[in-house]
């Protein structure tokens, strides 16, 4: 509202000032106002309403409160960015050939990830299921979780769980 009374009375004025110019011009008049004591206070007063339209439409938008690879995520695209070959060759390059993947546990924390802008992994329930898991199922839990959570694709999951399964290969939790 103060914003609406400023831009009025700035008009206001700056068309008085105009009208006088004008009315001096066709005679000869001592008085002239330079046109940098209009200019540079328009200029000035253009570029800072300028620069907080750009910040409140930076601050109300619920993305900016998200990381970056959230914001990536947020994109409605329909094709998936991962490669499922190139990841799994990855997953037995890093975790050997009985690497695998809980797609239970991966396909939870991914649709978390995409469901809430600023996820918090829920670390009670993390190290229980980590605590609980057997020796040999441990590393793959955590993998599974940490791939949902930071992938943040349920297809990818599934996909790897077709491929690199942990029921598959006797490891339950």
């Amino acid at each position: 509202m103060e914003l609406m009374k400023v831009c009025y009375l700035w008009t206001l004025i700056s068309m008085l000032l105009f009208q006088c110019l004008m009315e001096g011009s066709s005679q000869e008049s001592s008085f002239e106002i330079p046109v940098q004591l209009i200019g540079f206070p328009f200029i000035i007063i253009a570029v800072r309403i300028t620069n907080f339209i750009k910040k409140l439409s930076y601050a109300l938008s619920p993305a900016t409160y998200r990381s970056r690879n959230r914001r990536e995520l947020t994109l409605s695209e329909p094709a998936e960015p991962f490669d499922v070959l190139e990841v799994e060759k990855y997953i037995v390059g890093e975790f050997g050939a009985r690497a695998c993947v809980f797609e239970r546990v991966c396909a939870h924390y991914a649709t978390r990830a995409r469901a809430q802008p600023r996820p918090q992994l829920d670390w009670p329930d993390v190290f229980r299921q980590y605590k609980r898991s057997p020796d040999q199922a441990k590393e793959y839990y955590l993998l599974s979780v940490f791939m949902g959570d930071i992938v943040g694709s349920p297809t990818l999951c599934h996909q790897l769980g077709k491929r690199r399964s942990c029921e598959k290969m006797q490891i339950n939790l």
